[in-house]
């Protein structure tokens, strides 16, 4: 059965392969037997739902899912909605942070089945069991331009596990710095990391603009991050309904998510670079 995937949204991680499209169908795109819309944020949703129109007539079957509509994603298929070489060993997550969506889309923690791919995108791989994460270890053996791009919590780093990873061919580290008290989380981490990653390898995702959050306030706590040792990348809140943040808050996130840019301001901050 041929299977368009049709995304809302065109990342770095979605497939690119003959069948996955990011609109409508042309004059010569093929007919499908079904028409998979996918949309991986909440402001993409109106975009998905103007895709499945353009499609109906194009597939026998238009479905429309993705993390945006709540879709728990069950199996993972290597290459069906990321790109060849993501992949994810678990799906969910323990924590009950209220800016996140993972525990009610995905719900509890649960691992799959390991899969070799040298992108890791799981919510919370460090909360599996320990001979999970051994495993994954163990195919990442195998594997070269390793990213941890899901993110690894930094309070549930451990010595052994920067032990494994400085035996990896690792290109990145992503940890998260989500709220004003988890620095001595991330203190810690980057610590343990700092012995064998350059700075340029650990990086980290430091949450904005969420609960009364202000571009002071978040300047402060991606300053801090870069202080110690990482390099900073903003993500910027957005609730369930994906309302647009203000103009402000957009351009301040960008300016946060480029590494040159970042280097400049760090540099005009007179911070060792």
């Amino acid at each position: 059965m041929r299977i368009a995937r049709v995304f809302a949204t065109k990342t770095k991680m979605c497939p690119t392969d003959e069948d996955a499209y990011f609109a409508g169908p042309e004059l010569f795109t093929p007919y499908y037997h079904e028409a998979h819309i996918s949309a991986s944020f909440t402001w993409a949703r109106e975009r998905a739902f103007e895709l499945a129109q353009a499609w109906k007539n194009n597939a026998d079957k238009v479905i429309i899912g993705g993390p945006a509509f709540g879709d728990p994603g069950n199996e993972f298929i290597l290459g069906m909605y990321l790109r060849k070489g993501v992949i994810i060993t678990s799906r969910g997550c323990p924590n009950k942070c209220p800016w996140c969506f993972v525990p009610k889309r995905s719900g509890k923690l649960r691992t799959l089945p390991i899969i070799p791919g040298r992108i890791l995108q799981d919510d919370n791989l460090l909360a599996c069991p320990q001979e999970h994460i051994k495993k994954v270890f163990a195919m990442l053996k195998t594997q070269k331009q390793i990213e941890f791009a899901g993110g690894l919590e930094p309070e549930r780093l451990r010595a052994w596990h920067v032990e494994t990873l400085r035996g990896l061919k690792t290109r990145h580290i992503w940890l998260s710095y989500d709220y004003d008290t988890s620095d001595v989380y991330l203190k810690n981490a980057v610590d343990l990391l700092a012995r064998y990653f350059r700075r340029d390898q650990i990086r980290c995702y430091v949450l904005i603009g969420f609960d009364g959050d202000t571009i002071q306030k978040a300047e402060a706590r991606l300053v801090r991050t870069w202080e110690l040792g990482t390099l900073p990348f903003a993500m910027l809140y957005r609730d369930e309904r994906g309302s647009m943040p203000s103009p402000a808050w957009r351009k301040f996130q960008r300016q946060w998510t480029r590494p040159a840019i970042i280097k400049a301001i760090m540099g005009n901050y007179g911070k060792q670079l």
